[in-house]
């Protein structure tokens, strides 16, 4: 990426979320040992990572871990990561099936047998799933210390929350015991987990009887307020105009991830012209309806009230004061949230919708008792 990309990407990154960028390069410095960042739904965390990290990440890696289904699959995830990270050139065999195909790649299964790490069973995985996720972190080890033994790695595991939402309480209080004790065995080995807010990963740290009570910090990133993107762009070397970037903020909640398309797709001539974010925004809607109704007809699956919360929420209205059981109301919530599609944007604070293009489509798609319900809410008031 030439040098004036990178920036214009790294600024707008960063743009919206100094406080946070700065509160993160400050934690990734101090090595703490264990962090657990509980990043709100379409923050940017993981944009944020990335430009904490550096070009490829160098001395740290960051696994998604929202492809993974179990602790095997993180512990292959993991695997693959750290030698892309430190041998690359071996990554083409490594995510082979067959045996080592030259010298290097021999010399790379000798050494890390000779690590008692069962080579076949962490890259193709296979045996017990808890010991090949403590023979990654091993791998992780071995390999910083033989390419870069002055250089401690650093290992984040992005979504990691979203991923323990989908495994039963007792896989995710075994994995969580895991990946503590491994760190007390690894102690050079710096180690940040993604959650959500109120997330199992969050949830555990403050719990007595869990085995990772008090075990790390915990950093909150929220999802960054409109008019700190107005407030940050001069800072950042952004360049455009107020009235533009302030609509797209707007239209977005403050989520990155859709500020920076509507601007993309506005048609501003350069000046203050809101009315182009708004055709932004459009665009972008046309551009992801198909995903969009795609997530819609799935939310039967998340929940059976699923959508009927979405859509009152969509229209403002309180989840509570729909037509549901609230035991019903409850469990909904709580499963939208583990997949982050509902949020609570400070502690005690109404329910959200975390992505603004589903608002928009349940807007449009809400039951008629929701839409008449919310005018007459509003002749009222």
């Amino acid at each position: 990426m030439p040098d004036h990309r990178a920036q214009e990407h790294l600024a707008r990154t960063i743009c919206g979320r100094l406080s946070e960028w700065e509160q993160l390069n400050l934690t990734l410095g101090q090595r703490l040992g264990l962090t657990v960042i509980a990043a709100a739904p379409l923050s940017g965390t993981t944009g944020l990572l990335q430009a904490a990290l550096g070009p490829g990440y160098g001395d740290g890696m960051l696994v998604d871990a929202r492809r993974c289904a179990d602790a095997l699959d993180l512990a292959m995830a993991i695997a693959d990561q750290a030698v892309a990270s430190y041998c690359p050139e071996e990554v083409r065999w490594w995510q082979s099936a067959g045996p080592p195909q030259d010298q290097a790649s021999l010399r790379l299964a000798r050494s890390l047998s000779a690590q008692s790490i069962d080579l076949d069973g962490v890259r193709l995985g296979e045996g017990r799933r808890l010991e090949r996720l403590d023979e990654a972190f091993a791998l992780i080890v071995a390999l910083a210390n033989e390419v870069r033994a002055d250089r401690p790695p650093t290992l984040v595991i992005d979504h990691l929350g979203t991923m323990l939402a989908t495994v039963r309480e007792h896989a995710s209080r075994e994995l969580l015991d895991q990946l503590r004790t491994i760190r007390q065995r690894h102690t050079t080995l710096d180690l940040v987990l993604v959650d959500y807010p109120a997330g199992p990963i969050v949830h555990a740290l403050g719990d007595p009887d869990h085995p990772l009570y008090r075990a790390g910090q915990t950093l909150n990133i929220a999802r960054a307020h409109p008019a700190q993107f107005l407030e940050e762009a001069g800072g950042a070397g952004i360049k455009l105009p107020r009235g533009l970037l302030g609509a797209a903020a707007e239209l977005a909640a403050g989520a990155p991830a859709l500020v920076w398309p509507i601007v993309d797709l506005s048609d501003a001539d350069g000046g203050d012209d809101t009315p182009a974010a708004a055709r932004g925004w459009q665009r972008l809607r046309d551009l992801n309806a198909a995903s969009v109704s795609a997530q819609w007809d799935l939310l039967r699956r998340v929940h059976p009230s699923a959508q009927t919360l979405v859509s009152a929420m969509a229209f403002g209205l309180a989840p509570y004061s729909t037509p549901v059981a609230d035991k019903s109301i409850t469990d909904g919530l709580n499963r939208l949230r583990d997949v982050g599609i509902v949020w609570q944007p400070e502690d005690g604070s109404k329910w959200a919708i975390a992505d603004q293009l589903l608002a928009a489509y349940a807007r449009d798609h809400a039951p008629a008792w929701i839409a008449r319900r919310t005018a007459q809410a509003r002749a009222r008031s």
